[in-house]
C-alpha cells in the first residue's frame, strides 16, 4: 500500500531507550605470589580542593507526554481520498469536460462562392477535441429563428432549406458548409448557431457566428454571464454555453413564443427585490412558465456593467434605454416598487407595461428630465456604499485606481512600525492627504464632518486601521479581539501615523506575549475617499471599494517570513460573482480573501454574541451553542444551502440574525422576518432583545462540485495535516481569545461535512479523524 502525507497517526509514543553505563575496574599483574589479607581500614583523610567542572554531557532524548496530556490526532481522509486514491476527492468530484470552441472564421466560400464556411477548432479541457461528428442544431437568427437550416422553416414565409455539411478535420479543427448559403442569406445580417454531437453521452460543443453582420445590438455580454455561471451551461437547456448573444436566436425571435432575454435575464435576476419577492416568467402568449422564481442575486442590479460590460460595448447602448413600461417592469415588476407618495406623483399608481410612458417621459415632455435609464439610476447607493453612474458602480471603478500597499515592517521588541504606500492610477501619492483632489485620494487624515443639529457630536469619517493576528499552524488564529479567534484592530490617527516622501509609517505597540520567531499579519482596512463622481453629493467626495493590503512577518524583526500562508481560495473568482458587495457586514475589508481569513479562521464562533443575548443550543435557531463563520464552513454551507437535505446554517451577529436554509421551516422558534425579538434572549433586564431577521434560500448559479468556481486551482482539496488547523463548533466560555476549551473537529471534517452534511456523512469523516472534544492543550 503506498505511502500517504494524510495517514492516520493513531499512537505517536517515542520509544525512549535507556544506556546503562558499567564502570570497570582492572588490578595489577605480576609473579610475587598472592596478595594478602586486607588490613584494617584506616582514618578518613582530609577533604581533597574541589576539581575543575568537567564538560556538559550530551542531552538526553526528549521523555514522552505525560499520562494527562491530549494530542489531538490527525485524520486519514487522505488515505482514501487523496488525488488518485481509490476515493480521490478530486476524481469524485470531477466535471463533465469543459468544452471550447477558438479560431472561428466565418466567411464566403473560396473554393465555391455561393456558399458560407464557418472554419473553428474545439478543444476540451484545454486539449483538441476529435470525437464530434455531426451538426444535430442548425439554426439561423435574423430577427425570425430558421429551426433547421437545411429543411424548410414553416414559420417563415418564402424559406428555403440549404443544405448544410459538417466535415471533421484533424487536431480539432471542424468545417461547417452552407452550401448555396451565400446566394441565399449572405446579404442578410444574421447569426448562425450549430450543436454540434458525437457519441450519446459525450461532451458537444456549441458553434456560433454571425455574417456578415450582427442581427441585434448585442446588448448581453459572454464575460457578465459567466463570471457567475461559468461557460459550461451548468443548468441551462441543452447545457449550451451561458452566452447572451445564443439565448437571443431563440428568445428573441419574432417567430417564437419563447420569453423574451430582456424578462429572462432581469426578472429571474431581480426576483428577490420584487414587490411579491417573486417573479413569475411568461412567454409572449402570457402563459407562465415553471413555477415562480425567487434569486438571491449577488449583486446589485443596478450596476448593469455587470451583464452588460462597457468593453463589449453593450453598456454605452443600455446606458441610453427610454423609459417604457415592459423595459422599467422587466426589472421592478409593477408600480408597487415604487414609493410615488414622497414626489406626489401618485397618478403613476394605476399605470401599468401597456402605459405610453414616452408621452411624457421625453425631450420636451412634462418628465424631460427623466427619460432614460441613467437619470433614475445614477446617484443611487448600494448596500456596500458603492454610487450607481452610468450604469457603473463607481466605488468600485474608482477603487480599482488605487494601490495601496504595506511595504515594510519593523519590530524593535516595543513597536511595531508599519510602512505603506499609495498609488493613484500608478502615480504615487501622499497617503497623508486630508482633502480628496483630482488624482489625489484622502485616507485616514480626512477631517470629521462637522455635527448635524440635533447631533453635537462631529461625524468621522477615517475608517482606516490596522487589523493584526498571529498563526499557528499555518492559519491566522491567534487575535486579542473581543470575540473568538479574532484579530485586534488599531485605528489609524495622526498621533500614530506619520508620512514622509509619499510612504506613510503607522507605529503600534507589539503583543508582548507572542514569542519572537512566530508569524504574524497586518491588514489596513479601510476605504479611500475621492472626488463625488455626482455632482450634487453634499460634501463633493466619496468612499471607494481599493483593495485591503496585508503583510506577513516575523515577530520580533518584523522581516517577512520565507514561505508565506498557502493559497486556497481565489479573489478574482469571488469578484466575478460579487461585484462590489463581497463584504456584507460592514464595508471597510474589501476585496482580498487573505484578509478575509484572518477574521473568518477556524477558531471564529459567534457564540460571544449569544452569550451576550443569554442564548444557548436550547433555545436557539440552529440548535447550537455558537456557530464558526471560518470560510470553509460558512462558505460551503451557505452557497450549498438552498439545496434540499442541506441543514440551516444561523449566524448571530449584533446587527442582525442571518439564517440560510432549503426552507424556513427547518429553523427551530424563528419568529420570521424583520425587526423582531431574538427567541430566548435577554437582554439582562427580563426584555428580550431585539433584532433584524434575515432568512435566505440560495440559489447558487453553478453546480455545487465545480470547486474551482471559488478556490485556486492548486488548493489542498483535503486539508494539509501539518498545515490546516481544527475548526471549533463550540466556542466554550469567555474570556474568549481563550481557546483551550473550544470543543474542535477536524480540519478536514470541517471542509467535507460543510457540504457533505448527512449523519452518515460525519460519522464516516469522525471514525477517520476524531469525533468533536476538546483538548488539555488545546489545537
Amino acid at each position: 500500500m503506498r505511502t500517504s502525507k494524510y495517514r492516520a497517526v493513531r499512537s505517536l509514543v517515542p520509544f525512549i531507550a535507556l544506556l546503562a553505563l558499567g564502570a570497570g575496574i582492572a588490578g595489577c599483574s605480576g609473579d610475587d605470589g598472592k596478595d594478602g589479607a586486607a588490613g584494617p581500614a584506616g582514618g578518613t583523610g582530609a577533604t581533597g580542593p574541589v576539581g575543575p567542572t568537567g564538560p556538559a554531557g550530551a542531552t538526553g532524548a526528549t521523555g514522552a507526554p505525560g499520562a494527562s496530556a491530549k494530542i489531538e490526532p490527525r485524520e486519514s481522509c487522505g488515505v482514501c481520498h487523496d488525488n488518485g486514491s481509490a476515493y480521490g476527492v478530486a476524481e469524485m468530484h470531477a466535471l463533465a469536460p469543459e468544452v471550447a470552441v477558438s479560431n472561428l472564421v466565418i466567411a464566403q466560400g473560396v473554393t465555391d462562392p455561393t456558399d458560407i464556411v464557418l472554419t473553428f477548432n474545439v478543444k476540451a479541457d484545454g486539449v483538441n477535441y476529435t470525437a464530434l461528428t455531426t451538426a444535430a442544431r442548425k439554426y439561423q437568427f435574423n430577427g425570425t429563428l430558421r429551426n433547421t437550416i437545411d429543411t424548410v422553416e414553416a414559420s417563415v414565409p418564402g424559406d428555403v432549406a440549404v443544405p448544410v455539411t459538417f466535415t471533421p478535420g484533424t487536431a480539432g479543427n471542424y468545417t461547417i458548409t452552407l452550401e448555396g448559403g451565400f446566394t441565399q442569406f449572405g446579404a442578410i445580417p444574421s447569426r448562425y448557431a450549430f450543436r454540434i454531437e458525437g457519441l450519446s453521452g459525450t461532451p458537444r460543443a456549441m458553434v456560433m457566428g454571425d455574417f456578415p453582420s450582427s442581427p441585434d445590438e448585442n446588448l448581453v455580454s459572454t464575460a457578465g454571464c459567466s463570471g457567475c455561471h461559468s461557460t459550461m451551461g451548468n443548468g441551462f437547456h441543452y447545457g449550451y454555453p451561458t452566452n447572451g448573444a445564443t439565448c437571443t436566436v431563440c428568445h428573441d425571435a419574432t417567430n417564437t413564443t419563447y420569453p423574451r432575454l430582456v424578462a429572462i435575464g432581469h426578472g429571474i435576476h431581480n426576483s428577490h427585490n420584487m414587490p411579491g419577492g417573486e417573479f413569475q416568467l411568461k412567454d409572449t402568449a402570457g402563459g407562465d412558465v415553471e413555477d415562480p422564481y425567487s434569486v438571491t442575486y449577488p449583486t446589485y442590479m443596478t450596476n448593469c456593467s455587470v451583464c452588460h460590460t462597457s468593453s463589449s460595448g453593450a453598456l454605452a447602448k443600455v446606458n441610453a434605454m427610454p423609459v417604457t413600461g415592459p423595459g422599467c417592469l422587466s426589472c421592478h415588476g409593477s408600480m408597487e416598487s415604487w414609493d410615488f407618495a414622497a414626489s406626489g406623483t401618485t397618478f403613476h399608481e394605476s399605470m401599468d407595461a401597456t402605459t405610453p410612458c414616452q408621452d411624457c417621459h421625453k425631450a420636451g415632455g412634462v418628465a424631460a428630465t427623466m427619460i432614460k435609464v441613467t437619470d433614475f439610476h445614477n446617484g443611487v447607493a448600494t448596500e456596500r456604499g458603492g454610487v450607481i453612474w452610468n450604469g457603473v458602480d463607481t466605488s468600485v471603478i474608482e477603487g480599482d485606481k488605487i494601490d495601496m500597499q504595506i511595504t515594510g515592517i519593523v519590530d524593535d521588541k516595543t513597536n511595531l512600525k508599519i510602512s505603506w504606500t499609495a498609488k493613484y492610477n500608478g502615480v504615487a501619492v501622499n497617503p497623508c492627504n486630508a482633502a480628496p483632489a483630482a488624482g489625489a485620494p484622502a485616507f485616514h487624515a480626512i477631517p470629521a464632518l462637522p455635527a448635524v443639529p440635533p447631533a453635537t457630536t462631529p461625524t468621522n469619517r477615517n475608517n482606516l486601521s490596522m487589523l493584526r493576528s498571529y498563526a499557528q499552524g499555518d492559519d491566522f488564529i491567534i487575535g486579542f479581539g473581543t470575540s473568538p479567534g479574532q484579530p485586534a484592530a488599531v485605528n489609524l490617527s495622526a498621533t500614530n501615523t506619520a508620512c514622509s516622501g509619499n510612504t506613510a509609517t503607522t507605529t503600534i505597540p507589539v503583543d508582548a506575549s507572542i514569542a519572537a520567531g512566530k508569524r504574524g499579519i497586518v491588514a489596513l482596512q479601510g476605504k479611500p475617499w475621492v472626488v463625488a463622481v455626482n455632482p450634487a453629493d453634499t460634501d463633493g467626495v466619496m468612499q471607494v471599494r481599493a483593495l485591503t493590503p496585508t503583510r506577513e512577518f516575523i515577530v520580533g524583526t518584523g522581516a517577512l517570513p520565507a514561505t508565506q500562508r498557502r493559497a486556497v481560495a481565489d479573489t478574482e473568482a469571488c469578484v466575478k460573482c460579487h461585484v462590489g458587495s463581497l463584504y456584507q457586514h460592514g464595508g471597510n475589508r474589501v476585496d482580498n480573501v487573505k484578509m478575509c481569513g484572518m477574521c473568518h479562521n477556524s477558531a471564529s464562533s459567534e457564540q460571544n454574541i449569544r452569550d451576550a443575548m443569554k442564548v444557548d443550543r436550547t433555545d436557539s435557531y440552529d440548535g447550537l451553542n455558537g456557530q464558526t463563520y471560518e470560510f470553509k464552513t460558512m462558505l460551503h454551507a451557505i452557497h450549498s444551502s438552498g439545496h434540499e437535505g442541506q441543514n440551516p446554517i444561523v449566524i448571530y451577529r449584533n446587527n442582525g440574525i442571518y439564517a440560510w436554509a432549503p426552507d424556513v421551516t427547518l429553523l427551530r422558534n424563528w419568529p420570521g422576518t424583520g425587526s423582531l425579538p431574538v427567541y430566548g434572549s435577554d437582554d439582562g433586564t427580563g426584555k428580550a432583545v431585539l433584532r433584524t431577521h434575515n432568512f435566505h434560500t440560495p440559489t447558487y448559479p453553478r453546480v455545487q462540485n465545480d470547486c474551482v468556481a471559488c478556490h485556486v486551482k492548486t488548493f489542498d482539496v483535503i486539508p494539509d495535516q501539518a498545515k490546516a488547523t481544527a475548526t471549533t463548533l463550540d466556542a466554550g466560555k469567555a474570556p474568549w481569545p481563550n481557546q483551550l476549551d473550544d470543543t474542535l473537529q477536524g480540519a478536514s471534517a470541517a471542509a467535507c461535512t460543510s457540504c457533505h452534511q448527512s449523519t452518515d456523512s460525519k460519522g464516516h469523516a469522525y471514525q477517520n479523524g476524531w469525533t468533536p472534544q476538546t483538548f488539555e492543550n488545546g489545537r
